[in-house]
């Protein structure tokens, strides 16, 4: 039996759920893969290691707080707009996302990086990491940024 759409075309029901699971899946795509250029707030992506040496050689003796999330991670995703509110606040701050499944290259810097879990938030400043820690605590968030900033970063 044919179902009716709202387009007046008749289609049947597997038809009609595979157009829109295709559909579903095209948003969730874009919504995880970050590209070249792409911020949310003033949080820069980098999805590899040149990517983040960019960045981070960008940012100069400036602190770098980096967050890395799986695409699959609901923590991460809950804990990502304080991560972007935070970027607005401090302003002179380079934040940092990167997806540690994207792909194999983002995958050899997360075992480079011996990351185990996430979120993960680490923080650089001069290319050297001064802080790391995990968890999707908004209150610890903040408080261990704020702490690594220096006078004119606040």
């Amino acid at each position: 039996m044919a179902m009716r759409c709202l387009s007046s075309k008749t289609t049947t029901p597997t038809t009609a759920f595979a157009a829109r699971r295709r559909q579903t899946t095209a948003k969730r795509q874009l919504r995880v893969r970050a590209g070249e250029g792409e911020t949310d707030g003033n949080v820069k992506f980098a999805n590899n290691k040149p990517e983040f040496e960019a960045v981070s050689a960008a940012a100069g003796s400036g602190l770098v707080a980096v967050q890395i999330s799986t695409k699959t991670c609901g923590p991460c995703k809950m804990i990502y707009p304080t991560f972007v509110g935070l970027s607005q606040e401090l302003p002179k701050v380079t934040f940092v996302k990167i997806m540690g499944d994207t792909d194999l290259e983002s995958r050899a810097l997360m075992k480079e990086w011996g990351v185990r879990v996430v979120p993960l938030f680490l923080l650089f400043r001069n290319g050297e990491r001064v802080g790391e820690w995990s968890g999707a605590k908004a209150d610890i968030l903040k408080e261990n940024v704020r702490a690594a900033c220096n006078a004119d970063e606040k």
